[in-house]
C-alpha cells in the first residue's frame, strides 16, 4: 500500500455502501495494513485501490487515443501524398 491512507477520503461526500466478494488473501493483507495503520479502515484502502484503478483506466484511454490519433495522422499523410502526386501528374500533363 502507498503510505497511510487516513485523511484521504473527504467526509463531505455522501458514501455509497457496496457489497463485494473478495479474495481472502487480499482481505487479510488489507486487514493487516489497517491494523498497522491506526486511523485507516478497509473502506479507505478500497477507495485508494479504486482511485488507482480509475487513474490507470484514464491513462490507458489517453494512450489509446494517442495511438489512434497517430494512426489517423498517418492515414491523413498518405492521403495528402496521393493528392500531391495527382496534382503533380496533372501539372506535368498540362505542360506537355
Amino acid at each position: 500500500m502507498s503510505g497511510v491512507l487516513s485523511g484521504i477520503v473527504s467526509t463531505n461526500r455522501k458514501r455509497v455502501k457496496v457489497g463485494a466478494t473478495l479474495d481472502p488473501g487480499l482481505v487479510s493483507e488489507v486487514d493487516a495494513f489497517v491494523a498497522d495503520n491506526p486511523g485507516t479502515d478497509r473502506s479507505a484502502v478500497i477507495d485508494e485501490a479504486l482511485r488507482l484503478w480509475h487513474e490507470r483506466q484514464q491513462e490507458r484511454a489517453m494512450e489509446r487515443q494517442l495511438r489512434e490519433d497517430a494512426n489517423s495522422h498517418g492515414a491523413d499523410r498518405e492521403d495528402w501524398k496521393r493528392i500531391r502526386r495527382a496534382a503533380a501528374r496533372r501539372r506535368v500533363a498540362k505542360s506537355r
